[in-house]
């Protein structure tokens, strides 16, 4: 968001420049006139750096407040105590155990890091590449595979991802740490000897992060 932001100011700044220009092609040797096109250049300069930081600034606190007034609502409304599990198989997710139940399913984007071990399946080569949003994870600059659409599910053993050519499995026992954002969630996943990062877009993060806690542990 940052970038194209940025572009947008570049290009209406740089427009009224040379539309300034144009109309006093008379006065080009004017002092005063260096003078404007230094102050307008400095105004630019001014624009270009701080605007599109404070909107992406704004908006990360909107949607921060978003989610916890929302996160609270669900609280009132129970909680992980209001989820009603069914079986895995009925989603026919693959290799599901007769046992296994799903907590919680959502769609969103995903994103998995350029060359991570273990994720050929999620992480194709004519994947689109790219970063995810400055609002949705402010902080993650990373250049990532992009897999539109996807289906998520948290069961009582895995999370379990899902779309077109796409079969992504990663069980409790692999997933280390993960990071609550304001759009999303970034999880690190590996083995013994690496580890790899993505992240999925979640309506509210909060919720998926209570409902993941709560099938790890349980």
């Amino acid at each position: 968001m940052i970038y194209a932001l940025r572009k947008l100011i570049a290009f209406v700044f740089l427009g009224g420049m040379l539309w300034f220009i144009y109309q006093d092609l008379d006065n080009l040797n004017q002092p005063w006139f260096m003078h404007a096109l230094g102050m307008i250049t400095v105004a630019f300069a001014f624009f270009w750096l701080l605007i599109p930081m404070v909107v992406v600034c704004v908006r990360i606190r909107r949607r921060r407040a978003q989610n916890a007034e929302r996160h609270r609502k669900w609280l009132a409304e129970g909680g992980v105590e209001s989820i009603r599990p069914r079986p895995a198989k009925s989603a026919r997710i693959a290799a599901a155990e007769p046992d296994e139940q799903i907590f919680f399913h959502e769609k969103g984007t995903l994103y998995v890091g350029l060359g991570a071990p273990g994720f050929d399946s999620a992480a194709h080569q004519d994947r689109p590449t790219g970063r995810p949003s400055d609002v949705a994870f402010p902080g993650f600059r990373r250049n990532c595979h992009i897999c539109q659409r996807t289906h998520c599910y948290i069961t009582s053993r895995r999370m379990v991802f899902e779309g077109k050519d796409l079969e992504l499995d990663v069980p409790f026992t692999e997933l280390g740490k993960y990071t609550v954002m304001p759009g999303g969630m970034v999880f690190e996943a590996g083995g013994a000897m690496s580890t790899a990062s993505f992240a999925f877009t979640f309506q509210n993060p909060l919720v998926a992060a209570d409902i993941l806690r709560f099938a790890k542990n349980g």
